[in-house]
């Protein structure tokens, strides 16, 4: 039985980050660079407090006074006012000077300079730089204290795919260059981009009566406009052919906005939307995805209609390949050991 979920509040801070995280990034180069950068450079002691309050990823910009691409990345880069924007409102933005000589504490430990030369770098500079002494380097530190260095020169359009990559968490389910390529093939696509398959996505209706003439397996893929994860997963992993072969051999394949307002009948159930506030979610959604609502999401139903299987956030054809081949054989209900066929899995891609 499906259960509707009661915690509105929660719901809300997640559709009010959504709607903060939307902003997108096409337009970067088009804005006018100004001299002084908008972004709000906060201490690192600060973002470290604000994070343990409110969670979000750390970006530090790792620089030194003599470095000449660190002043480059200030005037080029972070002085982009939309750029700015985007990284005021998902991430605690810091300028750390890797050869500060104060005293800085970190999670219960006192790091400082020893000066031991010309060019000497703080101690806490060397372990956000895991001894990597190269700069410019931005570190982002994410909600579990997962450090992660990225070290070179960046325009916008290069740090654009990492700063979604980090604000939407997609670091948890998929490597970077994996993502990168997605976000080139879905942004900028080349002669080398294979997004040309083709999903048959069905209307939910059309599904459910297909379902009754010739029962099949059914994918439901949840989405919504404000997150970009959603769009890189449509415009890539979802159209690159192996994938869409594998969704159009196997299920009956329904793509919807979490927050649509048509009502939905399955079963014995009816599903609204209550409406109770703008980009109010689906019950249907909220009683798939509860108690985390993570966009975008693929729930995998079986032939009856029964929930197999709720696969949250975004992930590269790579992964996704995976995931269809093991339902679609129904090797969840043989008790098939995932970590042993995930080793012996080949891939077509």
């Amino acid at each position: 039985m499906l259960i509707l979920s009661q915690n509105i509040f929660s719901m809300k801070n997640f559709f009010l980050f959504c709607s903060i995280i939307c902003l997108s990034f096409k337009f970067f180069a088009q804005n006018p660079i100004v001299n002084e950068s908008p972004v709000k450079w906060m201490s690192f002691e600060e973002a470290v407090q604000k994070q343990k309050e409110s969670p979000k990823t750390i970006l530090i910009d790792m620089y030194t006074d003599w470095c000449g691409w660190c002043k480059k990345m200030d005037a080029e880069t972070f002085s982009n006012k939309d750029l700015a924007n985007y990284i005021n409102t998902n991430f605690y933005p810091v300028k750390f000077n890797a050869e500060r000589t104060d005293t800085v504490e970190y999670n219960g430990k006192t790091y400082v300079n020893q000066n031991t030369g010309n060019r000497s770098s703080h101690e806490l500079a060397q372990l956000l730089l895991n001894g990597r002494m190269s700069y410019p380097t931005i570190v982002y530190i994410d909600y579990e204290n997962n450090i992660n260095p990225v070290a070179g020169y960046m325009d916008i359009k290069s740090i654009e795919p990492l700063l979604i990559y980090f604000t939407e968490r997609i670091n948890k389910n998929c490597n970077y260059a994996d993502f990168k390529q997605d976000f080139t093939n879905s942004y900028y696509p080349d002669s080398t981009s294979k997004t040309d398959g083709n999903v048959n996505w069905l209307k939910f209706d059309e599904a459910l009566a297909k379902m009754k003439e010739s029962p099949k397996k059914f994918m439901l893929f949840i989405n919504s406009d404000f997150i970009n994860g959603s769009k890189i997963m449509l415009a890539s992993s979802l159209r690159h052919p192996v994938i869409s072969d594998y969704i159009n051999t196997n299920f009956y394949a329904v793509n919807i906005n979490y927050n649509i307002t048509d009502t939905i009948k399955i079963n014995d159930y009816v599903f609204i939307n209550e409406q109770v506030y703008p980009n109010y979610p689906h019950q249907l959604v909220i009683s798939l995805l509860q108690p985390e609502i993570k966009l975008p999401s693929i729930i995998f139903f079986d032939e009856n209609l029964n929930v197999i299987f709720a696969l949250k956030g975004y992930f590269p054809p790579v992964v996704l390949e995976r995931y269809l081949d093991f339902i679609s054989r129904n090797l969840y209900k043989t008790g098939e050991d995932w970590q042993k066929f995930n080793d012996e899995f080949e891939s077509k891609l």
